[in-house]
């Protein structure tokens, strides 16, 4: 009987735990690498510990839970793991290779019928037989920021599960203030700000297969109906997956367009960029082509709403009408775009649009390294080569709480 390790203590982790309590092995423990989970007790009184807490020799198998399971995977390579000890669950060829070629196949079977049920499930919505929020496309987002200058705050699945007071996306634990800023800026009818929603919840025919089984699958388990009570019914909310268009979409012509949208926003502006560390948005590209001039304040890539106050002060000391702020910092990036328009700054919450553009630059099938830039999907434990490029690093006016590397 081998001994196997859960590594994630989310709400996938139930999946997997049901799953191996089918079959012929010993489950030691639940691990997280969230602290704040450590000690507390999960599903059927495991106590959540820390992965170096339980992960040695003894181990035979580390089960990863999560569904984005790169910046687990080097962690893993952290600790001395080998990589044949590790099992992504949710990639199906990598599932249970400690179990016999029968049992594979049910196990299989068993998550072939979990996604068509959770097809199923949303199918209603899918073809607007029940009814589903107001998201207008990308393009008419882009047009209205070019006709009227306006300003956007961007609402995605990590910035709506913190409103609801649970973790999601790795660079930003929960935080109560910003729960509450968030759920202030949702509800805003401020005519300067466009509030855009990720268009998880209609149609999802223009996404690749993988991600509309993605989308399907998070929305599962009571979660839509949890999200659905933020939403105005009434409201016209526009397309988060503004900043998002390659990766996702079957039809990569349509990031072409988009790109060229944003350039033109772009052209002629004096552009101030606020940035996670290492995230080098536009360096070596020509992203901002067009642009009169670039300037950088440079925050932490983790937690950065931790000192918020001190970015915000800094960005109206560089910035005023007449400057186009860009903002990648996951949710605190929808906050302050937000405050900044209310002090007459446009700002826009760009999220990972550079590392889109870079994907679709190289014709890139999946998401890949970008050499000398953070890819926020890739975990937290994706390292970053500080850029070696005097043109940008000339072009940082100002850095907020950021550790020596």
């Amino acid at each position: 009987m081998c001994n196997v390790v859960i590594w994630g203590a989310g709400l996938y982790g139930k999946t997997v735990l049901a799953a191996i309590r089918r079959e012929k092995c010993r489950l030691v423990g639940i691990v997280d690498s969230n602290r704040k989970l450590h000690g507390s007790l999960y599903a059927e009184g495991f106590p959540i510990s820390l992965p170096e807490e339980l992960l040695d020799d003894t181990i035979d198998y580390v089960v990863i839970s999560v569904m984005e399971s790169s910046g687990i995977l080097r962690q893993c390579e952290q600790l001395g793991i080998e990589r044949e000890r590790i099992i992504p669950y949710w990639q199906s060829d990598k599932a249970y290779e400690f179990l016999d070629v029968n049992v594979k196949k049910i196990f299989c079977l068993e998550k072939e019928v979990a996604r068509l049920k959770s097809h199923l499930n949303n199918l209603p919505y899918e073809l607007s037989l029940k009814r589903t929020p107001t998201i207008r496309p990308a393009e008419e987002l882009l047009e209205l920021i070019l006709s009227e200058k306006k300003s956007l705050s961007r609402f995605g699945d990590g910035e709506l599960e913190i409103m609801q007071g649970r973790e999601r996306p790795w660079f930003q634990t929960v935080d109560e203030g910003l729960a509450v800023r968030l759920s202030e800026v949702f509800a805003s009818k401020e005519e300067s700000v466009i509030i855009a929603l990720a268009d998880d919840f209609g149609s999802l025919e223009q996404y690749t297969q993988e991600c509309r089984d993605a989308i399907r699958e998070y929305l599962d388990h009571g979660i839509r109906e949890k999200l659905e009570e933020l939403f105005d019914p009434d409201r016209v909310y526009y397309d988060a997956y503004v900043t998002r268009p390659y990766y996702m979409y079957r039809d990569k012509q349509h990031a072409k367009h988009i790109f060229a949208l944003f350039q033109k926003i772009f052209y002629k502006r004096d552009i101030l960029l606020v940035e996670g560390r290492g995230s080098c948005i536009g360096a070596r590209n020509d992203l901002f082509w067009g642009a009169i001039g670039i300037r950088r304040i440079l925050a932490p890539a983790k937690n950065a709403y931790c000192v918020y106050d001190e970015i915000l002060s800094a960005v109206k000391q560089y910035a005023d009408a007449n400057t186009l702020v860009l903002i990648s910092l996951g949710p605190t990036a929808t906050v302050l775009a937000y405050d900044l328009a209310m002090a007459g700054i446009q700002a826009l919450d760009i999220g990972q649009l550079d590392n889109e553009y870079e994907w679709y630059l190289r014709n890139a099938a999946g998401r890949i390294e970008i050499p000398g830039k953070r890819v926020a999907e890739l975990g937290k434990y994706h390292k970053v080569q500080e850029i070696e490029d005097e043109a940008y690093k000339n072009q940082i006016v100002a850095g907020i709480g950021l550790e020596p590397q």
